[in-house]
């Protein structure tokens, strides 16, 4: 169960940065700096409020170089509409969006456009289900191929074949668990294939080591070399 506190505040110099504080049982303090600029924190039930108040502050320089970073970013994109002429994102590439009035149903690229056709192009709600379907089955095979692709590599280290799982998640690009099982989020599908790789990377690391120990990054490197530049253009990506 997770306890959520008022906002809180963290003073560093002349900045006085809010954050909202969340209280579960979890091992390790962590902190999330979202695209919208919001700062959560996630600490163990065990951690008294000293402890989680003096970790917060030790992370600050991280913090507000996050907020920074990510400011030159907004305003935000805003909500879709649905309709032609719109932008869209796929695998790192901008389409537009162009809707077109067919009986039949069907998404696919064309050039540098994605054709969404459905019976009314007026139904926007039908518009969006038929483009979320496309993103959807586009995951499901890109991600399905790299996983195959990099597990071989990790297959050499004695890494385990994992379950794969896709959704859409809030504040991770992927998760793994100790059972097994690789979540990777939907919104991968919107980044570069470089970056998707990455994460792939990064999780299937996870089964053999379930923490960011010397011995896990040491096994990031040797499968994936140049991880740090991958994760780097990552972290300075706004997905819509």
């Amino acid at each position: 169960m997770t306890t959520d506190k008022e906002d809180q505040v963290l003073q560093y110099g002349t900045r006085c940065i809010p954050y909202r504080l969340h209280i579960s049982e979890r091992k390790r303090l962590r902190i999330v700096v979202s695209p919208s600029l919001a700062v959560n924190v996630y600490a163990p039930n065990t951690a008294s409020e000293d402890d989680i108040v003096s970790a917060v502050q030790v992370k600050a320089p991280w913090i507000t170089k996050q907020l920074d970073a990510l400011q030159q970013f907004h305003p935000l994109p805003t909500p879709h509409k649905y309709i032609s002429g719109e932008t869209f994102t796929y695998l790192g590439r901008q389409y537009r969006l162009k809707v077109i009035q067919d009986m039949l149903k069907s998404a696919k690229l064309h050039g540098r456009f994605l054709h969404i056709a459905v019976p009314d192009k007026t139904e926007t709600v039908v518009v969006k289900k038929q483009v979320i379907q496309w993103y959807r089955e586009r995951a499901e095979s890109i991600f399905k191929r790299y996983l195959i692709h990099w597990l071989n590599i990790g297959l050499r280290h004695n890494i385990p074949e994992p379950v794969l799982v896709i959704r859409q998640m809030k504040t991770r690009w992927g998760s793994c668990s100790s059972s097994g099982r690789i979540t990777l989020n939907i919104k991968l599908i919107h980044v570069p294939i470089h970056c998707i790789e990455y994460v792939i990377m990064h999780e299937l690391c996870h089964l053999k080591h379930h923490n960011h120990s010397k011995e896990y990054f040491r096994l990031l490197s040797r499968c994936m070399p140049d991880w740090k530049r991958r994760k780097h253009y990552l972290d300075h990506l706004v997905v819509s």
